[in-house]
């Protein structure tokens, strides 16, 4: 159990799109993580975004909130994980936010850690996924290198893993954002440690998937992500 002198109100922000595979199970132990850590949360409530998935997905999540009622489920047609994300956290009602997956990658024993993290004085918490050499191709780790090496080279801020789950105050996770693809994440931490809060990074266990099928590296989203990365050159100088 995790003490805390300053009980926090958590919103799990949880996109999902076609998860029927792991959905029920992620939830569920999440739900048992949250419930495990007692007096360092008041409240909290899991926020997932139904983008438009066209398998059993929303049938099971209406299924889980009658034994589950602080999931709230939001649908959406479908607008890809960062929009999926982006909705998930703009319906988000805490005080503090955990941004994680609904494809079974990402352990919701990952929340105690990161939470603790928030406890001694963080302002956000990444999550950096030191194992993804047994779960990722060698293209995908390449992608996920120079996506997490260019902002400390053009902006002079290490970013950890972007792509990775986060956890922080809410002011990090309504800040107004240039981008809309999936460099948004980077811009995030740019932005938060422009701004003088404090980041840090957290090793966490990583899986890989069950079912479903991965979308966030392709070539669509590598070319929105360059397209922001040079719309942010322009607000964010290198310090």
């Amino acid at each position: 159990m995790i003490d805390s002198a300053a009980p926090i109100f958590l919103s799990v922000a949880m996109p999902a799109y076609n998860e029927e595979a792991s959905i029920d199970s992620v939830i569920r132990d999440h739900v048992k993580v949250l419930e495990s850590i007692g007096g360092a949360i008041s409240q909290w409530e899991i926020v997932c975004v139904d983008d438009g998935s066209i398998d059993r997905t929303p049938a099971i999540l209406k299924n889980l909130q009658l034994s589950v009622p602080q999931l709230r489920i939001v649908r959406q047609e479908n607008q890809g994980i960062t929009g999926a994300l982006s909705r998930a956290l703009r319906e988000t009602r805490g005080t503090h936010v955990y941004c994680t997956g609904s494809d079974g990658q990402w352990p919701a024993s990952n929340l105690t850690p990161m939470l603790s993290a928030i406890q001694t004085g963080s302002d956000l918490v990444v999550g950096v996924r030191i194992n993804r050499h047994e779960v990722y191709t060698v293209f995908r780790r390449c992608i996920s290198r120079v996506f997490n090496y260019v902002p400390r080279l053009l902006f002079g801020v290490d970013v950890g893993d972007a792509g990775s789950i986060k956890l922080g105050i809410r002011d990090v996770f309504v800040f107004d954002l240039l981008s809309s693809s999936p460099f948004l994440e980077a811009e995030r931490i740019i932005k938060a440690k422009r701004c003088g809060f404090q980041v840090t990074f957290v090793p966490i266990q990583f899986r890989a998937r069950t079912g479903g099928e991965a979308s966030g590296v392709s070539w669509k989203n590598i070319r929105s992500s360059i397209s922001d990365l040079f719309r942010c050159l322009e607000v964010y100088s290198p310090v």
